[in-house]
């Protein structure tokens, strides 16, 4: 858990440091559970959007157009990874240069457990 705590506090460092004081950082996260991790870090910054704000599945979502603006104007795209939601692949590809992307999943440091069955899943 440490390598997230990382990329988050250097996620608000980056926005309460002197690049946020010359330009306001657009931060977007996927879902719901990586928009409260970002929200959390960015309390009193800013607040970051968030793209599956309803309930649907990230296995099968597919964008709305006002989403795809949100993800270009975006300077930095906090998401799980391909595994969990394929649907932001392509658009994250069409990202400018400047934005920034972080895939949770391939943090250094993160462990993955195995998939887990049975009654209580």
């Amino acid at each position: 858990m440490r390598p997230v705590k990382a990329i988050f506090l250097g996620t608000m460092f980056l926005a309460s440091g002197a690049a946020a004081e010359e330009a306001d950082i657009a931060v977007v996260a996927s879902i719901k559970p990586v928009h409260s991790l970002v929200a959390s870090v960015m309390e009193g910054v800013a607040t970051p959007a968030l793209i599956m704000d309803g309930a649907g599945s990230p296995h099968t979502y597919a964008l709305r157009p006002s989403q795809a603006r949100m993800l270009e104007s975006a300077d930095v795209v906090f998401w799980v990874g391909h595994t969990l939601e394929a649907f932001l692949e392509k658009p994250l590809k069409t990202l400018g240069a400047g934005s920034t992307t972080v895939a949770l999943l391939d943090a250094k440091g993160v462990s993955r457990l195995n998939f887990r069955g049975g009654e209580a899943f």
